[in-house]
C-alpha cells in the first residue's frame, strides 16, 4: 500500500512503502503478558498504553459526497492462480511488483513487470517465510521492510533474500493495515477490534508506534460496525489528501465485499462510503469470486490507477482463490481540508 506525497489536514504524509502483515493466530513465542479474548484466538493488547484522540483531531467526520472508489474485473478472467490462497501482499520496487501469497503449505513469492495481467506473475520462491501460513500487507520504510504476522513484527533488508528477523513477538493487533508518516516518523495501524460474528471484528481499532516495531500506543477505534456486521483484513492508501481504509465487510464469512472508510486525519472517526470498492456477484455466473471477496491488498500503478488483489469465493465453503481488480479513487467534490493543529505530533508512549 504505497502512499503518495500529499497533505492531510495540517500535516504532510509522505508515502513510503512499509511491509505489514498480520495473520490470524497467536505469537511465535509463548505469551507472558495479560491477554484479551478475541473469538477463538487470544491477543495481547491490554498492556499497551492508551490515549484519547489528540487535541484538534476531534472534529466532525469528513464530507464524502463525490468520493468514488471503483474497481473492475479484467476480462476475460481475473483469477490469478488455481491453488487455494490466503491474504495477498503487494509491493513495488524499481518498477517490479512483488506478491507474497499464502498457500495450503507455505507462502510463495512472485514478481511481475505487468501486474494487471493475472498470468504475468512469475514464481521466485515457493518456500517463502516458510514457518508462517498467511499474511496481509507488504511495504518498506527507508529501505527496510516490516512484516506483521501472527501478532509478530519481522524486519528484512531485501524481499528476495527471505531473511526475516523477529523484532517483536506479540503486538496483539489482528488483521491490520498500516501506513508510515515520514514527517512525524509514526506508523499507524488499523486492526480488527472486538468480537463480531465468525472471523471478523466489531470495530476498526487504531494504534501508533514511533518505529512500527515497539512502543505501541492504542487510540480509540475509528469506526464501529452496525449490529450483525463485522469488519477486518484492512489495507490503507492515501489519495488526494485523504486516508482510505479498505477491508472486509459483511455479516457472514466469507460473503464479504471490499468496503471503504475515509478520513482526512488518522485519529478521528472514519466514514464508510455508500458503495464498496469491489462486490461479489460478477457478470459471469458461477465465477470463483461470485460469492464473496475479501483480504484486499493495493498498489498504485504508474498510470494513476490502482491494482487490487483479493481472495474470491465461489460459495460459502470456499476455497479462496486469488483475483485481480483494477480501478480508480476519485474525489469529485474536493472539499478543503479542515484547519486543525497538533494532529501529527501526537505523543506515543516510550
Amino acid at each position: 500500500m504505497p502512499l503518495s506525497t500529499s497533505k492531510l489536514r495540517s500535516g504532510t504524509l509522505l508515502a513510503v512503502t512499509v511491509l505489514v502483515v498480520l495473520a490470524s493466530g497467536g505469537g511465535q513465542l509463548a505469551a507472558t503478558r495479560p491477554v484479551v479474548e478475541y473469538g477463538q484466538q487470544l491477543f495481547n493488547t491490554a498492556d499497551h498504553p492508551q490515549k484519547d484522540v489528540p487535541m484538534g483531531a476531534e472534529g466532525p467526520p469528513p464530507e464524502t459526497a463525490g468520493f468514488h472508489v471503483d474497481f473492475d474485473r479484467p476480462e476475460p478472467d481475473n483469477q490469478v492462480f488455481e491453488f487455494e490462497s490466503h491474504d495477498p501482499m503487494l509491493a513495488e520496487a524499481n518498477g517490479t511488483h512483488y506478491l507474497v501469497v499464502g498457500t495450503d503449505t507455505d507462502p510463495n513469492l512472485y514478481r511481475s513487470e505487468t501486474p494487471t495481467k493475472p498470468d504475468s506473475w512469475q514464481l521466485v520462491d515457493d518456500n517463502y517465510l516458510a514457518d508462517r501460513f498467511e499474511f496481509d500487507s507488504l511495504i518498506s520504510v527507508n529501505g527496510r521492510y516490516l512484516v506483521y504476522g501472527n501478532s509478530n513484527v519481522y524486519t528484512a533488508d531485501s524481499l528476495p533474500a527471505d531473511d526475516w528477523t523477529v523484532r517483536n513477538d506479540n503486538t496483539g493487533f489482528r488483521d491490520l493495515g498500516a501506513y508510515y508518516d515520514e514527517e512525524t516518523g509514526l506508523v499507524h495501524v488499523y486492526y480488527e477490534y472486538g468480537n463480531a460474528a465468525g472471523y471478523s471484528g466489531k470495530k476498526i481499532g487504531h494504534a501508533v508506534s514511533p518505529n512500527g516495531v515497539t512502543n505501541w500506543t492504542v487510540y480509540p477505534p475509528v469506526w464501529t460496525a452496525p449490529d450483525g456486521y463485522g469488519v477486518g483484513d484492512f489495507d490503507i492508501v492515501e489519495h488526494d489528501d485523504r486516508l482510505y481504509v479498505l477491508g472486509d465487510y459483511d455479516p457472514h464469512h466469507p460473503r464479504y465485499n471490499v468496503s471503504v472508510w475515509v478520513n482526512d486525519d488518522p485519529y478521528s472517526d472514519f466514514v464508510q462510503l455508500d458503495e464498496p470498492a469491489v462486490a461479489p456477484h460478477s457478470a459471469t455466473a458461477g465465477a470463483s469470486d461470485d460469492y464473496g471477496i475479501g483480504d484486499p491488498s493495493l498498489v498504485r500503478l504508474e498510470d494513476g490507477r490502482y491494482l487490487l488483489l483479493a481472495n474470491g469465493y465461489a460459495n460459502d465453503s470456499g476455497p479462496a482463490k486469488l483475483h485481480t481488480y483494477v480501478g480508480t479513487i476519485e474525489n469529485e467534490s474536493r472539499p478543503a481540508a479542515r484547519a486543525t493543529t497538533g494532529r501529527w505530533s501526537a505523543p506515543v508512549a516510550s
